[in-house]
């Protein structure tokens, strides 16, 4: 069978409805689908991968990040288009791509019209997807200024286009997008790294409740109401991820007590409507090293660990739980980093509960963690 067929194959007998963890030896989660469908980088450090519950792994190729190569594996929510960044071989340089598991194909987009320039071996980087796979965001290099980068994005239909920088001679990058790509979430240089959005093309600076400079902002809930993104605190401080209500400029920041109040506390996953939120929070070193944690609105923060308890699903003991890199738009799957020294990566389907009922799993209290 070749091997784009068994990829479509494992894609259209992907989803489940079982309650289940699973462990993913090779590679970093970026993202996870509705249908169970994940996607990620460094799949034995070369490329990209895609991976099913019932057939594991299986590498697309791309180019994962590093050596100056920039992106991230994210996934749509039907499971069928990847992004990335690949490598023109024509042309000569690296380049935002999206994926179709359907086709085996990668696409890429090569430079931004008129203002595109190439930057050692890049000239853009895909950084993430939109639920509908229509619409592909990262960073694209330009020719004004020293080496500036400008949020970036392509639409079926329209091409390829530059979400601009609101600081002349300042960078910026794009995230996260929504599910109709509407709705944008990076950062923007200038104050640092500062969070910012940008809704229909218009960017806009997250500031936190004092006035100060949020920083920077991972992912956009599907819906496109809610950024979510990272805190930094004091060099012996702590600090708070954050969720920002876009269309009321609301920034909240989310407990950090329960998973250990570290330095760094980083949002980087969220649902639909913004109403579950995952990420890690750590000290010093890189988040594999840190301490995932989830947030559910009416119930708060709660370590990775505390929140499968509650669902009544079984990991192995002494599981490392680092950090939570994507939640499903619909909120039933969850994904992230962790295992011995954040090496590898895991996935949890959490199903809803009147599917649990239909496999007479009503009483999932029933169900125990390994001790």
């Amino acid at each position: 069978m070749k091997k784009t067929t068994m990829i479509a194959a494992l894609l259209v007998t992907a989803g489940t409805t079982q309650a289940q963890f699973y462990e993913v030896p090779m590679g970093r989660i970026d993202g996870i689908s509705n249908v169970g469908t994940a996607s990620g980088s460094n799949f034995d450090n070369v490329q990209y991968f895609a991976w099913t519950p019932t057939g594991g792994a299986v590498g697309i190729g791309g180019v994962t990040p590093g050596n100056g190569v920039g992106g991230q594996g994210k996934i749509s929510n039907d499971g069928r288009y990847i992004s990335g960044t690949t490598f023109n071989a024509a042309q000569g340089y690296h380049e935002m791509s999206r994926y179709d598991t359907t086709t085996g194909t990668w696409t890429g987009f090569g430079l931004l019209p008129t203002i595109g320039a190439q930057v050692d071996s890049e000239v853009s980087s895909g950084w993430a997807i939109s639920g509908d796979g229509q619409h592909v965001v990262g960073l694209g290099w330009t020719s004004q200024g020293t080496a500036d980068a400008h949020a970036s994005q392509w639409s079926e239909g329209v091409g390829f286009f530059s979400l601009g920088t609101n600081q002349v001679g300042e960078s910026s990058r794009a995230n996260g997008v929504n599910n109709d790509g509407s709705v944008v979430a990076g950062w923007q240089d200038g104050s640092g790294r500062q969070g910012a959005v940008w809704v229909n093309g218009v960017e806009e600076l997250i500031v936190t409740n004092t006035g100060g400079v949020a920083q920077e902002a991972y992912e956009v809930s599907g819906d496109g109401r809610y950024a979510v993104g990272i805190g930094i605190g004091s060099f012996f401080g702590t600090g708070n991820a954050y969720r920002y209500d876009i269309d009321n400029d609301i920034y909240e920041p989310l407990p950090n007590l329960a998973t250990g109040a570290q330095r760094f506390m980083g949002a980087a996953a969220v649902n639909n409507d913004g109403t579950l939120i995952g990420g890690g929070t750590w000290g010093t070193g890189p988040a594999t090293f840190g301490n995932g944690f989830i947030w559910e609105e009416g119930v708060g923060t709660m370590t990775v660990s505390a929140y499968l308890d509650s669902k009544g699903i079984a990991y192995p003991t002494g599981f490392s739980f680092a950090f939570v890199s994507s939640i499903s738009d619909d909120g039933q799957w969850l994904a992230g980093w962790g295992g011995p020294g954040g090496a590898q990566s895991w996935v949890v389907h959490v199903p809803a509960p009147s599917s649990l009922a239909l496999l007479g799993l009503g009483s999932v209290a029933m169900i125990r963690r390994r001790r």
